[in-house]
């Protein structure tokens, strides 16, 4: 679907066409894009994923844009995620990208080393003000020497908790520090009697985002990734010694059995373990507060992600990107520079699109937007804000075997969680697994 903006109306334009061609990768696109486009044009097509709701928003902002920049014309197109990235996929390889793409980061490395996308970097601190983003913002657009996306909205690994049981238990989450006090609050709040568990079993979760904080709290030089994005960038004992963790907590009756919150998992958050009220923490992203908030009567509370004790390293935080890119072959880079900026650094916009996406990237614009947000919302924000003040390297770029690679670890933890394989067994799978998919 598609709405354009000259002021209203509707239209269809290419990115929007059929979804044939799916197996021709990108290798076309570097062929007719890599950053040297023409400028002057004015009429864009700017894509996105998501539902009616978030188009509606955007759409108010593009509105907005427009009244400030006469004769721009701006043509909203979206889809729900999954035929969004078919779409970039068929674009890409047609050399027929949207001039204005929101980007995943699962997906940035392949599409920059492509040449499919605009190298940014004359635009830093130019056409697009990056003092908000500082230099970690920056990065993780990076892909070799060029930047080809930047952050539009960001958000964070967190702990929601039912705060009336943990108040009635007399635990505060503010004092869990490190996993063992996780471990032990958890511990604490589970009643096997009740069927009520301590916490939500992050091995069997559609994301691993709590899994890569873990393994980047293990030292400056561990990473998920490989230098060269071939192999993991971890020893498995990073990775036997998380699974170890959660199925201790599980043999011990902490946990759900497998089975129970795979069953939780597949009616989506109607049926969430911590919504539902049968667990008390739950590993989670900080902007799904609201959404476990109202679904539920009583109050939800957010806390820090748990560390490890006696770790080395303090730049292990990492926050999941929201990104914009232009396309390398537009014929409108000057105004999609623009509007970049704009979606960025506009107090105005963030207030019309809120927090739909994730926090605003912009430091200025979440300090601006923050005292007009609900106070839940608010939290969300400031929960960002406050762990970006700790020092942060980089999130690697991830290789275009990434979404196999999460797909590897996801098995390995359901291996685990069933009983069908020993965490040691797993692990060796799971190494060998991991660098098929990153090779391939």
């Amino acid at each position: 679907m598609n709405i354009t903006t000259t002021g209203a109306g509707l239209s269809r334009r290419g990115f929007l066409g059929g979804l044939g061609a799916l197996g021709l990768g990108l290798g076309l696109a570097a062929c007719s894009s890599g950053g040297s486009a023409s400028s002057t044009s004015t009429d864009l097509t700017v894509a996105l994923w998501g539902d009616a709701n978030r188009a509606k928003l955007y759409q108010s902002a593009i509105d907005l844009y427009v009244q400030k920049h006469e004769g721009t014309t701006l043509s909203l197109e979206y889809l729900d995620l999954t035929a969004y990235l078919e779409r970039l996929a068929t674009s890409a390889a047609a050399g027929s990208l949207p001039d204005f793409i929101w980007m995943r980061d699962t997906h940035i490395g392949r599409y920059a080393a492509s040449g499919a996308l605009l190298d940014l970097t004359p635009e830093l601190g130019n056409g697009i003000d990056t003092a908000g983003l500082g230099d970690a913002g920056v990065a993780t657009g990076k892909v070799g020497d060029g930047v080809f996306a930047l952050p539009s909205h960001y958000v964070a690994n967190c702990t929601l908790y039912d705060q009336t049981v943990l108040q009635s238990k007399g635990v505060d989450y503010s004092q869990v520090k490190t996993w063992d006090d996780y471990a032990d609050a958890a511990t604490e709040l589970t009643d096997k009697t009740a069927g009520f568990y301590g916490s939500y079993d992050p091995t069997l979760a559609a994301t691993q985002n709590h899994f890569e904080a873990w393994i980047r709290q293990y030292g400056d030089d561990v990473e998920v990734y490989s230098a060269d994005g071939t192999a993991p960038g971890f020893e498995p004992v990073v990775f036997e010694e998380w699974l170890s963790y959660w199925d201790k907590l599980r043999k011990a009756g902490v946990l759900p059995a497998a089975d129970i919150q795979i069953e939780s998992q597949s009616s989506g958050w109607t049926n969430d373990l911590l919504v539902t009220s049968r667990a008390a923490l739950r590993l989670a992203s900080a902007n799904h507060l609201t959404i476990v908030q109202g679904l539920r009567q009583t109050p939800v509370g957010m806390g820090v992600m748990p560390q490890k004790a006696g770790g080395t390293t303090d730049t292990w935080r990492f926050f999941v990107p929201i990104l914009v890119s232009i396309a390398g072959n537009t014929d409108g880079a000057d105004t999609a520079v623009s509007l970049m900026d704009f979606f960025i650094n506009d107090t105005a916009a963030a207030e019309l699109t809120r927090l739909n996406q994730g926090a605003p990237s912009s430091s200025t614009v979440r300090d601006a937007l923050v005292p007009k947000l609900k106070p839940q919302e608010a939290q969300f924000v400031q929960l960002i804000s406050d762990e970006m003040a700790f020092p942060r390297r980089p999130f690697p770029i991830r290789p275009a075997g990434s979404e196999a690679f999460n797909t590897a670890i996801a098995r390995t933890g359901e291996e685990v969680a069933y009983g069908r394989q020993s965490v040691s067994a797993a692990v060796a799978w799971f190494m060998g697994e991991a660098q098929r998919a990153l090779r391939a």
